[in-house]
């Protein structure tokens, strides 16, 4: 999809997946209290 809105529109590939990066961000930074991590134990040294 990234190739060809720079091709309909200018700009490069990267370009576009960055902008898209940066909007997934955003939402998951507006819901971070929401979302539930378990948190793992530190590993043994062996």
């Amino acid at each position: 999809m990234a190739i060809r809105l720079s091709k309909g529109f200018g700009g490069s590939p990267e370009t576009w997946l960055l902008q898209q990066m940066q909007y997934d961000l955003w939402h998951a930074l507006k819901r971070k209290g929401k979302i539930k991590v378990r948190k793992f134990g530190t590993a043994l040294a062996a």
